[in-house]
């Protein structure tokens, strides 16, 4: 069984852009970052897991603009070039978007989070121990 469910993820400078279309119905949700890392330095929050946590609230709520469904499942890679806190550079893979188990079309799957690298000398040299790649799996 096929849905006619299309997802795309886009992003550019300061924004993350998600979309999600169902025949005629298109629901468009941005992340304006700026915005959301003035809001975290203000209140003391994580920037990255709080993204993280728009990002993942923000599919979910474009899905259900424009399909109703039971079970929403996402499956998505990240890599950072230092831990989370420190990080300048934060890649996200989405691998997988299913609905009710069975699988959405996933177009521009690909997020990159840059910013400034203001780590010291010796912690850019020894970061290659501290890189992270994880998988993440949730059900919303």
């Amino acid at each position: 069984m096929s849905i006619p469910l299309l997802f795309k993820v886009t992003s550019d400078k300061g924004n993350i852009r998600i979309i999600s279309k169902n025949q005629g119905n298109v629901s468009v949700k941005t992340i304006l970052l700026k915005v959301i890392l003035g809001h975290c330095w203000w209140e003391g929050l994580p920037a990255v897991e709080t993204i993280f946590n728009l990002i993942e609230e923000a599919i979910k709520k474009t899905i259900t603009d424009v399909y109703s469904y039971n079970n929403l499942t996402i499956n998505y890679d990240y890599r950072a070039n230092d831990l989370i806190e420190d990080a300048s550079k934060i890649e996200i893979f989405i691998n997988s978007v299913m609905v009710d188990d069975i699988e959405v079309e996933v177009t521009g799957r690909y997020i990159l989070l840059e910013g400034e690298d203001n780590r010291g000398f010796w912690q850019k040299t020894s970061s290659f121990r501290r890189k992270i790649e994880e998988n993440v799996h949730k059900e919303l």
